[in-house]
């Protein structure tokens, strides 16, 4: 064995140490924020990132996909009529009567089981 053919065999295992194909993913999307009057806010660009990591065959790679969505968020500021206001009331008072039927209804049963069995009636 000569000196090159040691060096040539330390240098293909020392690239076999390197050969790793890196892939980025990057996806951009615009955001606009507007008021009830149309006057914009705030526009920005929102990113979500990831990265994987590979083995390559020969040589090593890094490879950018780089991503425009042609989707937009448009975020607009509204304003809610006084009837949704006077139904999302309702509807609170409505839950909590409900909620407070359920609870009586048990305690009801419960006081009622507990008086048979001090009686000594089965069920």
């Amino acid at each position: 064995m000569t000196f090159g053919d040691l060096l040539e065999q330390k240098f293909n295992s020392f690239i076999g140490y390197l050969c790793l194909q890196i892939e980025h993913y990057i996806q951009i999307v615009k955001t606009e924020v507007i008021t009830r009057k149309g006057y914009k806010l705030i526009e920005e660009y929102e990113y979500t990132a990831h990265s994987s990591l590979a083995h390559s065959v020969d040589i090593p790679v890094a490879k950018f996909h780089l991503e425009l969505s042609p989707m937009q968020v448009l975020i607009t500021e509204s304003q809610r009529s006084f009837s949704h206001f006077i139904t999302n009331v309702c509807a609170i008072i409505g839950g909590v009567f409900t909620v407070a039927g359920i609870i009586d209804s048990i305690l009801h049963n419960t006081i009622k089981i507990m008086k048979k069995i001090e009686i000594g009636k089965n069920f």
